[in-house]
């Protein structure tokens, strides 16, 4: 996904983002960031940030001697992300492309349901990694295969009645069915010259009301699917997009991520 697109669908899905940040985003963000373990002092890049859902957790974790960069192109989400993290002098939000992004060196590169937004997954993690001193650990974060994976299909299938050219593969969004394994997402780093790569696989489910799957829908990437359309075709989406869910019997919301950790050599 094109990152200034990608920062533009994610602005306009702010007021559902926020809506879902202290039920989905924040507590995934904790547990990343209580996988990816910022010490003291660390100097860390939150890439693709958000509203600081992982980033605000680095910062209290590195603590007024270390310093986190949280970088997104999402302008409305990081200034939820600015009054979230109020007073945590040691947290600077910046709406900046990632993948030019020139700072560091960093302790810790984390990226958290990012990467496979990116135009070219592999090109823009190695990105990342160049930002890492000697030694530097980068983290990513990602769908589990059997979870939200299950969620979006149903949405892009609701939206390509309306816009064929979103029917099969060419249409999704992401390449997140490269790493939605411990396996895949293990040889992927490693493959990008990382040592010492360990994969935590992370649990988390709770209901989910039909009212409560639009909103996750508007206010996560699926909303770059109904990106142009008017209210009426906006209004058969949803129609269809509920359909789908009831006859695939998705009444929760199945979050389970992985979080990968590995190591630059020194």
């Amino acid at each position: 996904m094109n990152p200034e697109f990608a920062g533009g669908v994610f602005t306009a899905a702010g007021a559902q983002f926020a809506s879902w940040y202290a039920r989905l985003w924040r507590p995934l963000g904790e547990l990343t960031v209580a996988v990816t373990r910022p010490s003291p002092g660390d100097r860390v890049l939150d890439a693709c940030c958000g509203s600081g859902a992982s980033a605000v957790p680095a910062a209290i974790a590195v603590g007024p001697s270390g310093h986190v960069d949280a970088v997104d192109m999402a302008g409305g989400l990081l200034d939820q992300g600015r009054a979230t993290a109020a007073g945590l002098d040691q947290l600077v939000f910046t709406e900046h492309d990632v993948l030019t992004w020139d700072g560091g060196p960093y302790d810790l590169v984390q990226c958290v349901y990012g990467v496979f937004f990116f135009p070219d997954m592999d090109a823009g993690a190695r990105r990342l990694i160049s930002r890492l001193r000697p030694g530097g650990r980068f983290a990513v974060t990602t769908w589990r295969h059997d979870g939200m994976a299950r969620i979006v299909p149903i949405g892009q299938a609701a939206a390509a009645a309306e816009r064929p050219e979103l029917t099969g593969p060419a249409g999704r969004v992401g390449s997140q069915g490269r790493i939605d394994t411990p396996e895949k997402l293990t040889t992927w780093l490693t493959g990008l010259g990382l040592v010492d790569v360990e994969v935590e696989e992370i649990g988390f489910v709770q209901p989910l009301h039909p009212e409560d799957a639009w909103t996750l829908f508007l206010g996560a990437a699926m909303r770059a699917f109904i990106t142009g359309m008017d209210e009426a075709a906006v209004a058969r989406v949803k129609e269809r997009y509920l359909a789908g869910l009831a006859e695939a019997g998705l009444t929760s919301l199945d979050c389970g991520s992985l979080v990968a950790v590995g190591r630059v050599p020194a």
